[in-house]
């Protein structure tokens, strides 16, 4: 409003904005809107979500303006209270978005994607085929060959002679193979 107009007493603009006009909403806009956007702001810590706040707090207030009673403090305590309901909503609404978006990374995270089929049936052909070596073999040739140790290594780390170790890798190998060679005359 400009500095020389005259307000409208607080009971008044209550009973005209209560049976719709319009000016009165324009009015109580201006009159308290700022106070609103504070309100809202130190709720929120945003002044875009407050923006949005305000705005949905005066259209609120236009669409439900039959349940305000008309005096002189209850226009300013209703508008802070639909305030109130409207920071409410929004924070409701900021914190199912963080859980969806927090479901999707986890989703993300704990869903392999399957990107090469071929190299899923080779994997599982793999473990499979070394499941059927038994220990001490499929141990030794997953240390070797998946965790990349050295026969060094395993030799020290199962306590057995590094020829050994050395004998299971190739025998093991030779027996990959041939399960290899018979998985591709199947497909």
């Amino acid at each position: 409003m400009a500095p020389d107009d005259r307000q409208t007493p607080v009971g008044l603009l209550a009973t005209q904005l209560a049976a719709g006009d319009e000016s009165a909403l324009r009015e109580a806009y201006h009159r308290w809107s700022r106070l609103i956007h504070t309100i809202a702001r130190n709720s929120l810590g945003s002044a875009a979500d407050a923006d949005d706040v305000t705005q949905q707090v005066f259209i609120a207030a236009w669409n439900s303006r039959a349940s305000l009673r008309a005096s002189d403090e209850a226009l300013p305590a209703w508008l802070i209270g639909i305030c109130r309901m409207k920071v409410i909503d929004a924070l409701r609404a900021r914190s199912r978005g963080f859980r969806n978006e927090e479901a999707m990374m986890s989703e993300a995270l704990d869903e392999p994607v399957v990107r090469n089929l071929d190299g899923v049936i080779d994997s599982v052909v793999v473990r499979d085929a070394l499941a059927a070596l038994g220990d001490p073999r499929a141990q030794i040739l997953t240390m070797v060959y998946l965790e990349d140790k050295t026969h060094d290594d395993v030799a020290r780390h199962l306590s057995i002679p590094l020829g050994t170790v050395k004998s299971h890798v190739r025998r093991g190998l030779e027996r990959l193979r041939s399960v290899f060679e018979e998985v591709d005359s199947l497909v």
